[in-house]
């Protein structure tokens, strides 16, 4: 997936496909997250990224082609903006050459004890670096 280092695959589920006979749309918000956590576990594997650290604020979602069951997505994962407080990441999803979502979510650093956020721990400022920094 030309511009993302970074792929995940998923294949679609009978119990993830609506009335429709397409993938219900909540089911693209577990696909992005599994898709992350794969990438947390790929990029930070030798530093930990205790991801009790951090909390979602924010999926935007653009649905572009029906997903089927039996399909496998590929979804492409890029960091794409680094704050202070908070990160980002952008995906493209795919079904074989079909583009079928464009995402991106939004996370912060958090403190689940005081509840409130933190800023990102400098440990995981290079892993978070977006795409176009590291070229």
């Amino acid at each position: 997936m030309e511009g993302y280092p970074f792929v995940h695959e998923e294949t679609v589920r009978f119990g993830e496909i609506d009335g429709m006979g397409h993938v219900n749309n909540a089911i693209f918000s577990t696909y992005l997250e599994q898709a992350r956590l794969a990438w947390f576990g790929r990029y930070a594997a030798d530093e930990p990224m205790p991801l009790r650290d951090v909390i979602l604020a924010r999926t935007e979602i653009d649905f572009r082609s029906p997903v089927v069951f039996g399909e496998t997505v590929s979804i492409g994962v890029r960091p794409s903006r680094l704050g202070t407080k908070s990160f980002e990441f952008e995906y493209e999803l795919r079904a074989g050459d079909r583009l079928v979502a464009e995402a991106k979510s939004v996370l912060v650093g958090y403190d689940y004890s005081a509840r409130r956020s933190t800023e990102v721990p400098e440990r995981w400022r290079r892993r978070l670096q977006p795409a176009e920094a590291t070229r």
